[in-house]
């Protein structure tokens, strides 16, 4: 026997249940459902520029890393201590541990430039031409050395070519305060201190938005429609 909604209206009627006629679309449609609708879309806006600023501060933390990173290791190979690693390895005769100081400041070099521009922005697209004019502007003593750029700025080291070098030239090329080691170093600083007052900016636009945002829900959490 097919059962057909008038059946089942007169058996809910009989059995005393109250029938409910409205349906989901009238309940949209109500007026009294705009306060819900209101909130989803305030909390949608709220939502997205929390995600958007928390995206903000991962990169910018990310950044402030690495180019810690990378300020350290060239104030290393800048050689501006006494006793300096150039020192050691003019006794020694051994520039191995300078090999080992050149791969560091490389790898946080290329990583830095990669992350300056996957944050994006006016100033982290002028630190990324600052920094990669710094080797572009030293390319032919670079090179004596096995270190050469690439067309997307990174660096390269041909570790055979920088062994043949003796410290005397590793010193004339990298260190000193007017080496590449130390104008890296510098830079290096800059995009730290500007990487690390943008993580506190976007720190506290986040704390705002997810204060809103959840004044917004736990307002609104239990009322459905209105």
């Amino acid at each position: 026997m097919r059962i057909t909604t008038q059946m089942l209206a007169n058996s809910a009627a009989k059995s005393g249940i109250p029938i409910q006629r409205t349906s989901l679309l009238d309940i949209i449609n109500n007026k009294s459902s705009q306060n819900l609708l209101g909130t989803i879309g305030k909390s949608m806006n709220t939502t997205s520029t929390g995600a958007t600023d928390i995206l903000r501060k991962n990169n910018y933390a990310k950044l402030e890393d690495l180019s810690e990173k990378l300020s350290q290791s060239a104030s290393k190979l800048a050689g501006s201590d006494k006793d300096s690693i150039y020192d050691k390895a003019k006794e020694s005769g051994d520039t191995t541990d300078i090999l080992s100081d050149v791969n560091k400041m490389v790898e946080a070099y290329n990583a830095t430039m990669k992350q300056l521009k996957t944050t994006g922005g006016i100033m982290n697209e002028f630190y990324q031409q600052q920094l990669k004019n710094i080797p572009a502007g030293s390319k032919e003593s670079l090179e004596s050395i096995g270190i050469s750029q690439a067309k997307d700025g990174s660096l390269i080291v041909d570790e055979k070519v920088f062994r043949n070098a003796d410290a005397d030239t590793l010193q004339k090329v990298l260190g000193g305060e007017k080496g590449i080691a130390s104008k890296i170093g510098f830079l290096g600083e800059h995009i730290n201190k500007n990487a690390s007052e943008n993580v506190v900016s976007a720190s506290n636009r986040y704390g705002s938005n997810g204060a809103t945002y959840m004044e917004v829900f736990e307002a609104n959490k239990y009322n459905f429609f209105g």
